[in-house]
């Protein structure tokens, strides 16, 4: 009889580390059935998609009310197929807001394991131990996260982050400036303005603004947005059609996106995995995100860190200066931009400081290390080899 499992995964960054899951599932065990509520990504790597989720996401409290009629629709439909398929295993893959609904639902009726599970450290309160009483194994992406999962009573595995793995140049700096025609001393800027139309809408607009005066002190200057997904191409068209700057759209989360990131002399970035990526491949810049003012003033009071972008989290210090919520103005987004863009040592010192913190990601096979806790989970892998890294 085969055996099944089951990924539910929500969002652009969801759906790329749930590909790179389903691939390494497919390789360990290629007769193992994978069924999903994901993405395009995840099903181009060998998934069956019962649901595409990947504009479920909603930001912050404020946006999830009006929602709300629909997400428990969402809920309760998924939940019906687990049910129906019952699957040796489920996993699930970030997306906190929905996935910890549905644990909550699936408590007690089947194994759950939760890849990327919800960021405590960073904040106040008891959500450690209101995770860990669901009875999830935790494959976790941050040391400090399994720290305080530990910490808390939770069944969890220090994995590591795959972003190290995928977050990698293909081809020279050189040959993607050529591709890109650029002049050689053109000065080159990656602007990724986020994942979900809800922040593409918010900082657009922002960035638009900002480039006429880096145009200004840097004629030559040129830009590369990388873009989450194809749908949203009408939305950043729209919002940089007069821009300043020559802009050239790449898909994200792509090689070819990866390469020319890593050919940037300088990013504008929204808080979030993209910062990773950044950190991955050494690129400075400056982290930005503005939400609402109510979304905002809860934020502040339940952070527990100062920053929000991960480099400088992982850091304990800042990294990357952040522009947010009312600090993000078009003039103070284009000195931030121009400074970086004309300081080749501050450029040098992030970009050290950056490739220093590859090594808190927990090194090569993070995909590999989840698979086969997940394998072990569905009683489909033994336990000969244990798959967490110390995290002391």
């Amino acid at each position: 009889m085969t055996t099944r499992i089951f990924l539910v995964a929500g969002e652009v960054s969801g759906d790329i580390y749930g590909a790179d899951l389903v691939a390494t599932l497919r390789r360990l065990r290629p007769g193992v059935e994978l069924v999903a509520v994901g993405g395009p990504r995840m099903a181009a790597a060998g998934a069956r998609c019962l649901l595409d989720s990947s504009e479920w996401g909603m930001l912050g409290w404020v946006e999830v009310l009006p929602r709300l009629p629909g997400f428990l629709v969402r809920l309760a439909q998924v939940r019906r197929m687990i049910v129906r398929l019952a699957p040796a295993t489920v996993v699930l893959i970030d997306f906190p807001g929905f996935n910890l609904a549905l644990a909550e639902r699936l408590r007690g009726t089947v194994p759950l394991a939760y890849f990327f599970p919800p960021m405590v450290s960073t904040r106040q309160g008891d959500r450690a131990r209101r995770v860990a009483r669901l009875g999830m194994r935790l494959l976790a992406a941050f040391p400090f996260e399994a720290d305080a999962y530990r910490a808390a009573g939770a069944d969890v595995t220090f994995v590591g982050h795959p972003a190290i793995d995928r977050v990698r140049p293909g081809v020279s700096l050189a040959e993607t400036r050529l591709r890109l025609t650029l002049p050689a001393a053109a000065p080159l800027l990656a602007l990724l303005p986020g994942s979900r139309r809800q922040e593409l809408r918010r900082h657009l607009p922002v960035i638009a603004r900002a480039l006429p005066a880096v145009r200004a002190r840097f004629p030559d200057a040129r830009a590369v947005l990388l873009l989450a997904a194809p749908r949203y191409r009408p939305l950043v068209e729209m919002h940089l059609r007069a821009a300043s700057i020559p802009v050239v759209l790449v898909p994200g989360g792509t090689p070819e996106g990866y390469d020319v990131l890593a050919a940037s002399d300088f990013a504008v970035i929204t808080s979030g995995t993209a910062t990773l990526e950044a950190l991955c491949l050494g690129v400075p810049g400056v982290v930005i995100y503005r939400s609402s003012p109510v979304d905002a003033w809860i934020i502040r009071r339940i952070a527990a860190v100062q920053w929000v972008g991960l480099p400088s989290i992982l850091a304990g210090r800042e990294v990357m200066p952040e522009l947010l919520q009312g600090a993000l103005t078009p003039p103070r987004l284009a000195a931030v931009i121009t400074e970086g863009l004309g300081d080749a040592a501050l450029r040098s010192r992030q970009r050290q400081e950056l490739l220093a913190l590859r090594e808190r990601l927990g090194g090569p096979g993070a995909a590999e290390r989840a698979a086969r806790e997940i394998l072990r989970l569905a009683r489909l892998l033994g336990s000969e080899a244990s798959s967490t890294i110390q995290t002391t």
